[in-house]
């Protein structure tokens, strides 16, 4: 008998429910997809399952996400890849996948996949942008790769009545994930907890120095989307995390120069956090601006 026949094995675009939200809450949504596996790794409690379950449980494991799980509806959906693996930019390898993932490879993170697509099996979910559940949902889209990769995609969808998508701006994002490196999970906080769900920025530099364009820039994020408020270049009273400052219990809070991709120019609060270095915890401005969706989007308020 063909193994898609079999019981023990999920069907091509089968649903699995990991977490429903609890009552009396708008539900926000994680979507766990996975590339690269074929039918012999969509075994029930086989790689994928076990590869989707091990990443939600990262999600959840820190603040402030730990305390508010009973809010996210998760959904874990398998699809059947023709090849193992994922392409891999560097070394030239080509495979015929289902989300059509590209890995950079060669010490470039970068991984991306067929957003188009995507969208659509969140649609067939149910989660559409006429109600705005579009918009509460998070995509974890796991590579079957030892490849180092992890990027996020948004989508920004303008702006509309607070009380349908919780702080008035629309979003939709995609982490994708190299699955078989994820290591310590700290690559889901970051992409994931962090980026996608967050809209935090990567408190981490690579050299650059923040001119008035990229300044700029990082304004119209912060002020238009409520992107990126976890960096700054004011240090003073305007900074998004001022009142922090001084206050007690929060000591490690202050101006630690280099985030958003710059050396200088450029503040983050903490010394370490998942979004310098995928290690630790989300630093104290960081869990309240997560905290702060939460509580919006899944109460309207």
């Amino acid at each position: 008998m063909p193994l898609w026949k079999d019981t023990e094995y999920y069907a091509d675009g089968e649903v699995v429910m990991l977490n429903h939200a609890a009552d009396g809450y708008i539900p926000l949504n994680i979507v766990i997809l996975g590339d690269g596996y074929q039918q012999k790794d969509l075994r029930q409690g086989g790689k994928f399952e076990r590869t989707a379950r091990s990443a939600m449980d990262s999600f959840f494991a820190v603040e402030p996400y730990r305390s508010f799980m009973d809010r996210f509806d998760v959904y874990m959906v398998a699809n059947v890849s023709n090849d193992e693996g994922t392409d891999v930019t560097s070394s030239g390898i080509s495979k015929d996948t289902y989300y059509s993932s590209v890995c950079a490879g060669g010490g470039n993170t970068l991984a991306t996949c067929d957003y188009a697509k995507v969208q659509e099996t969140v649609r067939k979910l149910g989660l559409v942008e006429s109600d705005y559940s579009f918009y509460r949902t998070v995509v974890l889209m796991l590579v079957n790769t030892d490849e180092q990769s992890g990027s996020c995609w948004y989508i920004k969808g303008g702006k509309t009545d607070v009380s349908n998508t919780g702080d008035g701006v629309l979003s939709f994002a995609i982490a994708t994930l190299a699955a078989n490196t994820l290591g310590s999970s700290g690559l889901i906080r970051h992409e994931g907890g962090g980026h996608a769900f967050g809209r935090l920025a990567d408190e981490y530099n690579w050299g650059a120095v923040a001119d008035q364009t990229k300044i700029q820039n990082l304004l119209n994020e912060q002020n238009n989307n409520g992107f990126y408020m976890n960096v700054t270049a004011d240090t003073g009273a305007g900074s998004p995390w001022a009142r922090f400052i001084g206050l007690a219990g929060y000591e490690d809070i202050g101006y630690y120069e280099g985030a958003w991709g710059c050396s200088a120019g450029i503040y983050r609060s903490s010394e370490n956090s998942i979004m310098l270095n995928n290690q630790g915890r989300f630093n104290a401005p960081s869990r309240e601006i997560i905290f702060r969706r939460i509580i919006l989007q899944s109460e309207g308020a």
